[in-house]
């Protein structure tokens, strides 16, 4: 077995905990499934523009709500936009800095320039870190086989001996499809059952 060398984590719903499900539905004034979230966000013109960097925050709402129409005002809006993220996942800073020291640890992430900032303020799991691969800088977002071959080209790493963790099943699929190794996970006790199945604890 090709050893594991690249620990690549998706942010939201892996590190970070979200309030998708909750905070979409109330923008929009309707019950959104999760793993169809995905697939507004990657399809919608204002927010793949957003996520592909195309758009600041403020451009981003004038967008969305020519778009989507929402029951809010632009104020409300932005308060519940930015409520999507959530806290570190407890124990997250822990697990990380147990990993760092063996494997090489990256963020591929769909996000945009308001989370992202969020993060960068809290200067929590970031600094452990060693590569920040974002939607937003790189310009193409999961699952777009694109965004996976720009961070195994930046990695210099063969594709198996990547072990890549993200909430969205697609997202995973897709990079299986390109060789990677990759789950779906739900935060820091999922990672620690895979790498635990990997022989990686």
């Amino acid at each position: 077995m090709t050893p594991i060398k690249h620990l690549v984590f998706d942010m939201g719903g892996v590190l970070v905990s979200i309030h998708w499900h909750q905070e979409v539905s109330r923008i929009l004034h309707r019950d959104v499934p999760f793993e169809q979230i995905h697939a507004l966000w990657g399809n919608a013109y204002s927010t793949h523009a957003f996520e592909t960097g195309k758009l600041n925050f403020e451009a981003f709402t004038d967008a969305f709500m020519e778009e989507f129409t929402p029951g809010l005002d632009r104020e409300a809006f932005q308060t519940t936009f930015r409520n999507i993220l959530d806290n570190d996942f407890p124990g997250i800073t822990e697990l990380l800095l147990s990993l760092r020291e063996r494997y090489t640890l990256s963020l591929l992430s769909n996000t945009n320039p308001c989370h992202w900032q969020m993060l960068v303020d809290r200067n929590t799991f970031l600094p452990l870190i060693e590569h920040h691969f974002t939607s937003m800088t790189l310009g193409v977002m999961k699952p777009d086989p694109a965004i996976y071959e720009a961070v195994q080209a930046a990695l210099n790493a063969e594709p198996a001996t990547i072990l890549f963790f993200d909430d969205g099943l697609k997202n995973v699929e897709a990079a299986r499809s390109l060789g990677w190794q990759a789950e779906q996970v739900f935060g820091p006790d999922d990672i620690r059952k895979q790498l635990s199945q990997y022989r990686l604890d």
